[in-house]
Formats: C-alpha cells, structure tokens, sequence
C-alpha cells in the first residue's frame, strides 16, 4: 500500500502545485496582455486535477486504512477514513475547497486571477494539515506547521512558475531577458523558503544527524536534498550564462532554445522532487531518538 500512498499524494501535491505556481506567474513575471494561451487551458487542468487527485489520495488513505485496494470502496472504511480521524475530515473540506478552485475556473478567465491565486494557495498551504506536520504537538507542532506551510507554497511558487516560463517561452520575443529576469528575482526568495524552512521541519522530524544515513526516511530526504541542489544548479546558470546572453541581443532564438531546454529539465527535476515528497508523506519519520 505505501505505493499506492505515495503515488497519490504525488499526483495531488504536483496537481495543486502547479495550478498555485501557474496562478502566480502572471502577477510578477508577464503583463497580463503577454500571457500566453495555453495558461488557461493548463489552469483549466490543474483545477479539474487538484480535485480529481484529491478523491484518490482520500481513497488510497482508505485502503491504507483497510489494508487493501478493496478497503477503497467499501462503504464502512471510507466512512471512518473520512469522519473518525483528523486527516479525513480535513481531506472533506480540502475536497471542498478544489470543487470551488473549479468552479471559480468555469466563471472567472482572467490570467492575473487574485480569487484564484488565494484559493490555490489556500489548498496547497492545506496540506500541512495532513501529513506529518502537527508532529510532535504543542507549540513546536503549530510552528512546524506554518513552516511547512510555508515550504509547500514556495516550492509550489518555483515549480509551478518553471511550467508559466515553458509555456511563455515562445512568446516572450524581446522581453525574454526581462520575464527571466524578474522570474529569477522571485526564484531567489522561493529558494531561500525553502531551505531555511526545510532545515527547521528536518531538525524537527530527524531524530539526530546519523539518522539521515542510517534510517530509510533520511536517505529519500537526502535524495530530495540532492535534487533540490541540482534544481539549484540549473536556475543560477539561467541567471549568470542565458540571462545576460538574452541582454545582449545576438542570436535570440539560440539562447530561447537553450532557456526552453533547460527550463524542461529544471522542471523535471522539480517533479522527481514533488514524487520524493509523495513518498516522505507515506513514510514515518524518525522524529524520536
């Protein structure tokens, strides 16, 4: 089952990820007469996949419950799943509100979005509700929370900006050194979020710094790290190698090409990353010597 776990929390944390990232974009990057059209068609998806991944990751928390694929769909578990723990009743209103992300696609088109940017937010920063995050209790569990909070709308922020500036690429023309210019921007904020947050929920869930090496739960955390750094190696080419290339003018379209090509393999990396998240979130930490 912890597959099955992983794999669902994978595809609804990537979904509303993305759709919080997507929704971001155009506030600070791009005038809202260059977005590009298929950022509607991507937030119409990202809408429709933050719910439908969030009735799976609720079923998969019902087989775990059930100790199999069956428990899914059986009436008695996933009515306990859903009103006998926190996490589920949680999970109802967290459903709820990705029905309104919906919704609010269906009636509201604008690309610069405020209505949808909070609701997207809301429902990314919600996930901290649901996983490990209220450990160990208390004060330091409220502020673990926050933290994480706070790491889930950055890296949500970052990721989900990677797939705008794809998609924005072959629109961009001669403001392409600007957009990446204020997209970097951004970036460096994002980045720090994330790691001074992710140093705090580490300290908090890893017991002592041996058990990084010596439990199944810190060497995935160790691979999340790893790729993290190389996410990171990537973006500061952009800003020091196609950035200053795309300044200077010359052959546009060879550094466009090279931009789309890097900016590819950063998100694709950042997915692995949200797939390494899934599995941290079905894993138990060792928070206790």
């Amino acid at each position: 089952m912890f597959a099955v776990l992983a794999g669902a929390r994978f595809a609804h944390f990537a979904a509303i990820a993305l759709l919080f990232g997507l929704a971001a974009f155009p506030f600070y990057a791009i005038d809202e007469q260059q977005a590009p059209p298929r950022l509607a068609r991507w937030l119409d998806a990202g809408a429709v996949l933050a719910l439908v991944t969030g009735v799976l990751e609720l079923l998969a928390i019902a087989a775990n419950m059930g100790g199999g694929l069956g428990s899914a769909f059986d009436p008695q578990v996933l009515s306990a799943a859903v009103t006998d723990t926190d996490i589920g009743r949680v999970w109802v209103a967290r459903l709820a509100l990705a029905a309104l992300v919906v919704l609010v696609r269906v009636f509201r088109r604008p690309a610069k979005d405020v209505v949808l940017l909070g609701l997207s937010g809301l429902l990314l920063a919600s996930v901290a509700l649901t996983g490990h995050s209220a450990m160990p209790g208390g004060v330091l569990g409220a502020a673990h929370q926050a933290a994480d909070a706070v790491h889930l709308l950055a890296a949500g922020w970052w990721i989900g900006g990677l797939l705008a500036l794809a998609l924005s690429i072959g629109a961009m023309g001669d403001q392409a050194s600007g957009v990446l210019q204020r997209f970097s921007g951004i970036g460096y904020w994002a980045v720090a979020a994330i790691v001074g947050t992710g140093v705090f929920k580490s300290w908090v869930l890893i017991a002592t710094p041996a058990a990084l090496a010596s439990t199944a739960y810190g060497q995935v955390l160790l691979a999340k790290v790893a790729l993290f750094l190389c996410m990171g190696v990537l973006a500061l080419s952009n800003r020091v190698w196609i950035t200053p290339a795309l300044v200077r003018g010359g052959d546009q379209q060879r550094w466009l090409v090279r931009l789309r090509v890097q900016v590819a393999v950063e998100l694709a990396i950042g997915l692995a990353v949200l797939a390494v998240v899934g599995a941290l979130g079905a894993m138990q930490p060792p928070a206790t010597p």
